[in-house]
């Protein structure tokens, strides 16, 4: 099951996500025989639209869909970077050209999305910070 963290602040990097869903997956009460909860991909990924404005957003895989349905109910008061997260199932939605521009469609138009990469030495830098001082 895909999960979506919108708006996760912008120091977020895919270790510190993981981590955090990580922490709360291991709360969950496992069942002798059946599957542990594993996290598959976890990005973060920025959002900018055509008046710049800029969100960042995460995106993870929970397996089974069983845990993923956990993680969404008790995925509550987390938080990372003293900022407030949530969480809810991720919605696939392919554009249809008949819809562009109908008032059912709420996305934006001009979207542009992609990952952030934690390539980045400040983004490195605060990490491993936040990593050696456990905030």
């Amino acid at each position: 099951m895909k999960i979506f963290l919108p708006r996760v602040p912008s120091a977020t990097t895919n270790r510190e996500l993981r981590r955090l869903i990580g922490e709360v997956l291991k709360k969950r009460f496992h069942v002798p025989f059946t599957q542990w909860p594993s996290i598959g991909s976890c990005d973060v990924l920025q959002f900018q639209d055509g008046n710049g404005v800029v969100e960042y957003h995460g995106l993870v895989s929970i397996f089974p869909d069983e845990a993923g349905s956990w993680f969404i109910t008790h995925f509550k008061q987390q938080r990372l970077h003293d900022q407030l997260l949530s969480a809810r199932e991720f919605m696939d939605r392919k554009r249809n050209p008949e819809r562009i521009g109908s008032e059912s469609d709420r996305r934006r138009p001009n979207l542009q999305i992609t990952r952030v990469l934690s390539s980045s030495p400040t983004l490195r830098d605060i990490d491993h910070f936040l990593r050696r001082h456990g905030v």
